[in-house]
């Protein structure tokens, strides 16, 4: 009974351990690669240079996004994880929502206000000090930020 349960917790660990591509190798690995060890992407960028870029959200509420950059030679240049504090203050107001999905990927959520004509993104992420966040960008209906925000998720002591 044991040697079930135990080859469970192995193979789970063994898929955790390609969850943020650590194993694939910048300047060597392949696209194929990358898609073998981290999945099918949810959204794929081509630059007119000919590098890409894979989006890899864990989610639906998971607190991280990966984006696999590959050259125009498909070798990956880098993965990284993009939500985190220091790519939410490049975000502006008078980007656009492309910009915005380059940058780190769809959002957990969406939510419309119809009165102010205006649509939000939601992230759920780990801030800087590691508290679990929400960072939320604000779209008018051109599709332009007008406003962001980040907000910490406070875990009552009750609960």
């Amino acid at each position: 009974m044991r040697f079930p349960v135990l080859l469970g917790v192995i193979a789970t660990v063994a898929a955790c351990a390609s969850f943020d591509g650590r194993s694939l190798r910048a300047g060597a690995s392949t696209e194929g690669e990358v898609r073998s060890v981290m999945g099918t992407p949810a959204l794929e960028f081509t630059s007119s240079d000919g590098s890409r870029n894979l989006v890899y959200p864990r989610g639906p509420l998971g607190v991280q996004t990966y984006i696999a950059s590959l050259g125009g030679d498909g070798v990956l240049r880098e993965v990284k994880q993009v939500l985190k504090d220091d790519t939410f203050y490049r975000i502006r107001e008078g980007l656009t929502r492309e910009e915005v999905l380059h940058m780190i990927g769809p959002p957990g959520e969406t939510m419309r206000f119809e009165r102010s004509a205006t649509t939000a993104w939601d992230y759920r992420y780990v801030d800087t000090w590691g508290y679990l966040a929400v960072f939320s960008v604000t779209f008018d209906d051109n599709g332009v930020v007008v406003s962001k925000i980040t907000r910490r998720i406070e875990r009552s002591s009750r609960f």
